[in-house]
């Protein structure tokens, strides 16, 4: 009797993978995958130093902003006894400083005290029926305004290009008699973003007396 062939092993051997296709997966038919973009993050110490920079140049910027009294300081004319100084508004010639214990005025008013006298010649320069009325000392950050007890060229009505002369009279405390002086001359009270006429002197260099007559106020004769 004929043996006849296994038909298992027929059917194993008719599905037996390929050896050329073996382990390959099917094709795919999706897109292809975007490669992964490497990390974009600042290490520390980067990012502690582009702060600081921040910092110091916001420091910086506000340093050199000038704030607002210093951005309508007046403009300084610096004057020099016996030289001419011309602001927008105001001419002055200062003639005369000194120190005495004893003023008076043309008119006979008289006081004691520690004074600090000014002679000058004065003009406005632009405007008509201006007068001084910015007249201070100031000697080491300390402020003091002209008297207006004597007769002087304080609030006297100017004219333009006409000048006058007279006197100006400070009243200092009896201690006062050494400093750095400052003597500021303006027409108008308010003297942001104007001119203003300066002259710096040592209040231990000004000469003293024991009195002192305030120049009469009038007109510069020609």
């Amino acid at each position: 009797m004929t043996a006849e062939p296994e038909t298992g092993a027929i059917a194993t051997g008719a599905t037996a993978a390929s050896p050329a296709t073996a382990g390959v997966a099917p094709d795919s038919q999706g897109p292809p995958t975007a490669p992964i973009a490497p990390s974009s993050r600042l290490p520390g110490w980067a990012t502690w130093a582009i702060g600081s920079g921040l910092i110091g140049l916001a420091w910086f910027v506000a340093l050199m902003t000038p704030g607002e009294e210093q951005a309508q300081a007046p403009f300084p004319v610096a004057a020099a006894i016996g030289e001419p100084a011309m602001g927008r508004n105001l001419s002055a010639t200062i003639t005369d400083v000194r120190r005495a214990a004893e003023v008076m005025d043309t008119d006979g008013w008289m006081a004691e005290g520690n004074w600090l006298v000014v002679d000058l010649q004065a003009a406005s320069v632009l405007s008509e029926g201006g007068a001084i009325k910015h007249a201070i000392l100031e000697v080491d950050g300390v402020r003091f305004s002209a008297s207006g007890r004597p007769e002087s060229l304080l609030d006297t009505t100017m004219t333009a290009g006409v000048a006058q002369t007279g006197s100006l009279a400070f009243e200092l405390p009896q201690d006062l008699s050494a400093g750095a002086g400052r003597l500021e001359l303006a027409l108008a009270k308010d003297v942001r973003l104007d001119s203003m006429i300066v002259l710096s002197l040592d209040l231990a260099d000004v000469p003293v007396v024991d009195e002192a007559e305030l120049a009469e106020t009038g007109w510069v004769s020609p």
